[in-house]
C-alpha cells in the first residue's frame, strides 16, 4: 500500500475510534436515564454530537451499541479480576474478593451501575446474548465449588449465587437513590457481612 493510501487509513480508524469513544460514552448516559427499552439511537447521536448514520455505521444495532457498552466496563472489570491472585485461597475468601472488586468498581461507574440496577436479571439479556465475559463473573462454578467442599451451606449452587446478586443489588440500589454519601469501603463490608450471614458456614 502506497504510503499516502496507508496515512489515508490511519486517519480513518483514529476517527472511527474517536467516534466509537464518543457514541460509547454517549451511549452509557442514555441507557443509564432511559434503560434499554425506552433508549433511542438518534437521542445517542445528538448526545455524542454525531449524525445518526455514524452511530450505525460503528454499531449496526441498538442491541449491538448495548452489547458494547457492557463489553466496554466488563473489559475493564476482567483486568481487576485479573489482578486477584486466588492460588491456595478458599471459596470463601475468593467470593469475598471479588465482591470486593466489583462493588468498588460499580461504585466508581454510577453510570453503568444504573444500567446494572436497571436490567431484570444478572446483565439484562439472555444469557446467549451476553458479552463471552459476563458468564465468567457469575462465579457459579466457585459457588458449587464452595458447596461441595462445605463452605458453603448446602444449597443449590444457582439459589446461591442468586441471593448473593439480590444482596448486592438491594444495597447497591439504596446507596445510588441516597446520593452515594457511604463509602464504597463501608458498602463492601456490609455486602460480604450479609454473605456471611446468609449462605457461608
Amino acid at each position: 500500500m502506497p504510503a499516502q493510501a496507508k496515512t489515508r487509513e490511519a486517519v480513518r480508524r483514529a476517527r472511527t475510534e474517536a467516534y466509537r469513544e464518543l457514541i460509547l460514552d454517549a451511549a452509557l448516559t442514555v441507557f443509564a436515564e432511559r434503560g434499554y427499552g425506552d433508549a433511542k439511537v438518534q437521542e445517542i447521536a445528538e448526545h455524542a454530537g454525531v449524525a445518526t448514520g455514524t452511530v450505525y455505521g460503528i454499531f449496526p444495532s441498538k442491541q449491538e451499541l448495548y452489547r458494547a457498552v457492557h463489553q466496554a466496563n466488563l473489559d475493564d472489570l476482567a483486568a481487576r479480576y485479573r489482578e486477584l491472585s486466588v492460588s491456595g485461597l478458599g471459596s470463601q475468601h475468593i467470593l469475598l474478593e471479588r465482591t470486593r472488586i466489583a462493588i468498588e468498581f460499580l461504585c466508581t461507574r454510577p453510570r453503568y451501575l444504573r444500567i446494572y440496577l436497571q436490567e431484570s436479571n444478572q446483565w439484562g439479556l439472555d444469557p446467549v446474548d451476553l458479552p463471552p465475559l459476563a458468564t465468567a463473573f457469575m462465579d457459579l462454578d466457585l459457588y458449587r465449588y464452595g458447596v461441595e467442599e462445605g463452605e458453603l451451606i448446602e444449597e443449590d449452587p444457582e439459589v446461591l449465587q442468586g441471593m448473593a446478586m439480590s444482596i448486592s443489588r438491594v444495597v447497591l440500589f439504596h446507596w445510588l437513590r441516597g446520593d452515594m454519601k457511604e463509602a464504597p469501603s463501608q458498602l463492601v463490608e456490609r455486602i460480604q457481612a450479609h454473605y456471611i450471614r446468609a449462605f457461608f458456614r
